[in-house]
């Protein structure tokens, strides 16, 4: 038997022998600026860095103050050989920068996103466009507004292709939205499947007034996926929705917030019709500081498709005694029974006790999987889930509890029995448990 010696030591790897694929994805896994530094080590890594797959998705959040001047940088110096590639543009601008600073960046955004905007046209056909958080409303702006809407709705007029839009967060003025919308609407209404406006308009707008508002959303043809305001929703909304989206059409996310109009009549046969033409139309409702039982009760109406409701105080943390929730949940319970799978509730107000009501919600609404609660709530609340559960009254699969109490030793200890009650169900996976306590000084 003859022995061979073997050398512990490998012969080290030579990146040159690596097929180009493998180093197209070690190339995918790098930020933009260290693929720009391997594309200069080799006439070979220079031809792989133009490789189409790693140009189809572009990311840049101008939000980010350290790194503001050189997203800028990027986006007036995208390489137009490879803009054909292009598939997914996403900008976002939360505001981060305040005062001067946020009134320099602007000036910057705007001179950057026309340029880029103006490179891109004619050599890239989006399929996914989203453009978030611009707030155009805002005084750092000034005038610099108008060019920027002039830019983007120059470059829509020219995408043919798009499927999915977002433009949540723009906050435009009625004037300068309508006149984006004409431009995304002129090429790209009868593709768009899935299209995000929510607080697209500056709030304290009737958008739903607007007669040119339903003649652009006329031009739409395969939606399934909606995020409007309500501000923007009428009965002529919903007709034009159920001729032109007939049967493709499955989600509709609506917020209600408190600075926007609300008060608009819709009737319920509306929205019977648009049930009937989308037999698969589900209904999600976020109410954000409109929590009064009599604003909730107009707008939830029973003839809508409501799958997932909201409740939420947004961040206003301030108890305010008016908002009572037990008429809102009761009215839910008894209207929306066959339809209701998610609720999630983030209201204070230790006047209100939630317990009984939320309990008989939880029997009732048959497809109800999920639910999310941060409110004034006894412990006891937690183990009569748990124990609907546990006996099978429930289809409840996630449950996410904050209480908000008075945290002492005796509800510590409570906290403790209830867990060791249920432990086996939950450490079985048979619910999704998520549980703490959160003391407010002013219950």
């Amino acid at each position: 038997m003859v022995e061979m010696d073997v050398d512990p030591v490998e012969a080290p790897v030579d990146w040159s022998d690596l097929p180009p694929e493998i180093v197209v994805q070690v190339f995918a896994f790098l930020s933009e600026q260290d693929r720009a530094s391997a594309a200069v080590t080799c006439s070979r890594w220079h031809a792989l860095h133009s490789h189409p797959s790693l140009w189809r998705y572009r990311t840049f959040n101008l939000g980010n103050t350290a790194q503001f001047h050189r997203t800028c940088d990027m986006l007036r110096q995208y390489p137009l050989n490879l803009a054909y590639y292009l598939k997914t543009f996403e900008a976002e601008y939360p505001e981060t920068a305040r005062g001067a600073h946020r009134m320099h960046h602007c000036k910057r955004i705007q001179k950057t996103m026309t340029t880029f905007l103006s490179r891109l046209r004619g050599k890239a056909q989006l399929r996914t466009l989203k453009l978030r958080q611009f707030e155009l409303h805002r005084r750092t702006w000034q005038n610099r507004s108008a060019d920027l809407v002039r830019s983007i709705a120059w470059f829509l007029c020219s995408q043919g292709r798009l499927r999915w839009v977002e433009l949540q967060g723009m906050s435009a003025t009625p004037e300068h939205g309508l006149r984006m919308f004409s431009s995304l609407v002129r090429r790209s209404g009868a593709s768009i499947r899935v299209l995000n406006i929510q607080d697209y308009f500056c709030p304290a707008q009737a958008i739903y007034a607007l007669p040119e508002f339903h003649q652009l959303f006329k031009r739409f043809r395969h939606l399934s996926v909606l995020y409007l305001n309500y501000n923007c929703v009428s009965d002529e909304l919903l007709t034009t929705l159920a001729e032109t989206c007939r049967e493709s059409l499955t989600d509709i996310n609506i917020k209600v917030f408190h600075m926007d109009p609300h008060f608009q009549r819709i009737w319920s046969m509306s929205w019977y019709f648009l049930r009937s033409a989308c037999p698969k139309l589900q209904v999600t409702f976020t109410f954000e500081r409109v929590l009064l039982y009599e604003d909730v009760k107009q707008c939830l109406l029973p003839d809508m498709p409501l799958a997932n409701l909201e409740l939420t105080c947004g961040n206003d943390y301030v108890v305010h005694r008016d908002w009572v929730l037990s008429p809102t949940v009761r009215y839910v319970e008894q209207k929306f029974t066959r339809t209701l799978q998610e609720l999630s509730i983030d209201v204070l107000n230790a006047d209100d006790d939630l317990y009984e009501p939320l309990l008989q919600l939880i029997q009732s609404c048959k497809k109800l999987w999920s639910l999310e609660v941060r409110t004034w709530m006894r412990t006891a609340f937690v183990d009569s889930v748990c124990q609907l559960k546990k006996e099978g009254k429930t289809i409840l699969t996630t449950f996410k509890a904050v209480l908000v109490t008075h945290m002492d030793e005796e509800t510590r200890q409570e906290l403790a029995v209830v867990y060791s009650k249920h432990k086996d169900m939950i450490r079985e996976g048979l619910l999704n448990y998520n549980f703490h306590v959160e003391w407010n000084p002013y219950l």
